[in-house]
């Protein structure tokens, strides 16, 4: 371990899931270097994941949309934008970056900014910035977290506790209660929470990750007749289509949230849940962060690189293992399918309700009455 590092950039331009899987990372860090200035630099989406890390010092932001839309007003208001954070980084004056971006793009500007030693991956020769790099040809077999653990020896760090660490607010724990105390739902029954779409960072490629909205109304029915469940519909805005279509289909009540709470809202609503039943992606590692029981549904991204970590047995994955041509999600790209997403459209509801019904415990029916959700 370097004792001469004083002031450390962690560099993480990507989504939810992928920042949250660098908070272990980031505690070990702490860990190592107790008196360390250490700074993040993320995107706009994940500032709230991080910005009450309480192993932070100090966030920065660079949102590409921020920048394009400065750029799109005038070339100045652009490089204003640009000028304006790289001043703030070399004014932190770090001796040490650990890039996470798989680029060389960021890399390049630590160099340029002066910090003298600059740690990261070496996928497909973009490494050449980097002072210290790890070769890898894209995440397989292992967990991204273990990835980073590997990288964190260059600087003779262990990384041992390999926990999700996201903390909520008490403004968003105080919005949380009162929003299901104006929902009256009851504590004695399972509070369960579905999120039908998700993988928002695929953009266009989003559906091919996602279950159909049939089965979700399925298993929330069945949840609803044999525990008693009570069910939440979660999303973004732009999830809003898919949570109604789900809440149409469905047969017993929901409540749909979609739309309606920002990101740290959303984490203190989750926290109060017995299940989060979703799709892979960031919604699922929130649920992992708070320590919340899921079962996930996996297509064609590998859960033994993506899925819920640490492995427990409170996180249920439910795939299609026989099926030889998933995982097909490789070296960050998704190739076309010629077999029409077999490896979702086969994944049955009495798949995903086995898999609830191991972390909820015995059945107990629901009381009489009831209704149609969608609301």
């Amino acid at each position: 371990m370097d004792s001469s590092v004083r002031r450390i950039l962690i560099i993480n331009p990507f989504g939810i899931g992928d920042v949250l899987f660098t908070t272990p990372l980031v505690r070990a860090i702490r860990q190592a270097f107790p008196t360390s200035f250490i700074g993040y630099l993320c995107n706009g989406r994940t500032k709230r994941i991080l910005r009450d890390n309480p192993h932070l010092d100090e966030l920065f932001v660079y949102e590409k949309d921020d920048m394009t839309t400065c750029w799109k007003a005038s070339r100045r208001q652009g490089a204003s934008y640009v000028l304006r954070l790289l001043r703030r980084l070399r004014r932190a004056r770090f001796d040490l970056a650990i890039d996470l971006s798989l680029g060389e793009r960021y890399s390049l500007v630590s160099k340029l900014l002066g910090i003298r030693r600059r740690v990261g991956f070496n996928y497909r020769r973009r490494g050449r910035f980097l002072t210290d790099h790890m070769s890898i040809d894209g995440y397989h077999d292992v967990h991204v977290v273990e990835y980073y653990r590997r990288l964190l020896r260059f600087l003779g760090v262990e990384l041992l506790d390999p926990s999700l660490e996201l903390q909520t607010s008490d403004e968003d724990e105080r919005w949380a209660s009162a929003w299901l105390d104006r929902q009256g739902l009851e504590q004695d029954r399972p509070l369960v929470g579905m999120v039908p779409a998700g993988g928002v960072s695929w953009g266009r490629s989003a559906a091919y990750r996602r279950w159909s909205y049939e089965g979700f109304a399925a298993v929330g029915d069945a949840l609803v007749e044999r525990f008693g469940a009570r069910l939440i519909l979660f999303g973004e805005a732009a999830d809003r289509a898919a949570c109604t279509a789900v809440g149409r289909l469905m047969k017993a009540p929901v409540v749909d949230v979609s739309g309606q709470t920002n990101l740290g809202q959303f984490i203190a609503l989750i926290g109060r849940l017995e299940l989060v039943i979703c799709n892979d992606g960031g919604p699922l590692h929130l649920a992992v962060s708070q320590r919340i029981k899921t079962v996930s549904i996996f297509g064609p991204v590998d859960p033994n690189v993506y899925g819920p970590y640490p492995r427990t047995a409170d996180h249920r994955i439910v795939v299609r293992p026989e099926l030889l041509c998933r995982p097909c999600y490789h070296q960050f790209k998704l190739p076309p399918c010629p077999y029409e997403r077999a490896c979702l459209t086969l994944i049955e509801p009495e798949q995903v309700l086995e898999a609830c019904e191991r972390l909820l415990g015995p059945a107990q029916p629901a009381e009489a009455g009831g209704g149609h959700g969608g609301g």
